[in-house]
């Protein structure tokens, strides 16, 4: 009877087991249906054309655009000094002073020399004065007068001799009134050639000489004083370099110069920089030279001054090739008003080397490279196509496919890791649905 009553209880426990055993085969068949039948999800996007852009980065050092060494313009001892290292000055500023009682003692003394300088001058002019004054005139009115006296008695002695030779031929004098007659002549011959010579000496000779030494005397008074005159301005004009000012705007870069120091004006005591506007210098290489043009906006990048990108604008372009880099220096104006570019700081700049318009492009991810295949997946009716592709430039996230695609398809952008050829996907996600 027990036997009976734990046989019954087996077979119900059995039966209980066999329930539970086709309910669970149920389950899982139910589930095994609902995933083959809901597919891996995927994001998509449809296949778009655009414009892509490839760039060289080339890495380069900021500079300033302008940079002056100030000088002292004449040597002295400094008075005063106004500005540190890191101040801002604008153009015109006063830096610093040099002093100038020493110049000041120089003038003084020139304007005395000048002075006597002048009297000389004029001193040289009342020589000249008198050489051509009175006397002259008088001595030459002299000679003028015995050589006229001597040319008169010339010309009567002649025409005496002249015919007392006409009478002795016909015999109408003797001898000896002749011989008497021509020796009056001559001494009347010699007394005019001893007039003329006289004469002649005074006029060509002695009172040239005499003029002569008047004005030499004079020339040089004269050019000791313009000598004197020039010191004294040079000297007058050096006042003004006793105040040194800025030549532009800018900030001190540097200062070497202390009150009461000595300073030549071969010492640099001032360095000032205008950072307003910064250069970024780059080497560029022989592929890339003739794709910059001066004018050419220039993508700069800097991360010690911030996150964002300055644009640039080239400046200068070497027209020679560096021979020890073997390559071209080029120069790029960068604006710097907000003074967050720093001479020193390291810059990259994106050279636009190459772009295309009007090509097909796709997220750099969605592109897959295996076993040298590129390759993405598209959705057609529900299902991922593998697709091989041959691609172009390459820009940020994006891609140039050069084959393989066409515009709107659906191309895979999330989840195409997990994808094979023809399997089932799920659109979900931020794609297109």
């Amino acid at each position: 009877m027990l036997y009976k009553k734990s046989f019954g209880y087996r077979k119900i426990h059995y039966l209980i087991l066999l329930i539970l055993t086709l309910s669970l085969s149920s389950c899982k068949k139910t589930i095994n249906h609902e995933e083959s039948k809901s597919g891996i999800p995927v994001s998509i996007i449809p296949v778009t054309k655009g414009t892509i852009e490839a760039s060289t980065q080339y890495t380069g050092v900021a500079k300033p655009k302008k940079i002056v060494y100030v000088t002292a313009l004449i040597p002295g001892k400094v008075s005063s000094v106004f500005f540190e290292t890191g101040d801002r000055v604008k153009k015109g500023d006063l830096l610093f002073t040099v002093d100038s009682s020493e110049l000041e003692s120089n003038i003084s003394i020139l304007k005395e020399q000048l002075k006597v300088a002048k009297a000389n001058v004029d001193l040289a002019k009342t020589g000249v004065v008198a050489t051509m004054g009175s006397n002259y005139e008088s001595q030459k009115i002299q000679l003028e007068s015995a050589l006229e006296s001597a040319e008169n008695n010339f010309v009567a002695m002649k025409n005496a001799f002249d015919y007392s030779t006409f009478l002795f031929e016909i015999n109408k004098i003797d001898s000896e009134r002749y011989l008497e007659v021509k020796n009056q002549y001559k001494q009347a011959e010699n007394a005019l050639q001893t007039a003329s010579r006289a004469y002649d000496l005074y006029i060509n000779h002695l009172s040239e000489d005499a003029v002569n030494i008047s004005n030499m005397q004079l020339q040089q008074a004269e050019a000791s004083y313009e000598a004197l005159k020039l010191q004294l301005e040079s000297a007058k004009e050096k006042l003004n370099y006793i105040k040194i000012r800025s030549p532009i705007d800018g900030v001190i870069a540097n200062k070497d110069i202390i009150e009461g120091a000595m300073i030549s004006n071969v010492s640099v005591p001032y360095i000032i920089v205008d950072t307003d506007t910064v250069q970024i210098s780059i080497s560029v290489t022989e592929q890339i030279i003739n794709k910059i043009g001066k004018g050419d906006n220039i993508i700069i990048s800097i991360p010690s001054a911030g996150q964002k990108n300055f644009v640039g604008k080239v400046n200068t372009i070497s027209p020679a090739i560096d021979q020890k880099s073997f390559t071209y220096n080029v120069l790029i104006d960068l604006p710097n008003k907000d003074n967050l570019i720093k001479p020193g700081m390291t810059a990259k700049a994106s050279i636009l080397t190459e772009k295309r318009e009007n090509v097909i492009l796709v997220p750099l991810d969605s592109v897959i490279s295996k076993d040298n295949e590129k390759y993405v997946f598209v959705v057609e009716n529900d299902q991922a196509v593998k697709k091989t592709v041959i691609t172009g430039l390459t820009s940020n996230n994006q891609i140039e496919i050069r084959k393989g695609l066409e515009c709107g398809e659906l191309i895979v952008i999330n989840g195409q890791h997990l994808l094979s050829d023809n399997i089932s996907v799920e659109i979900v996600g931020e794609g297109l649905k």
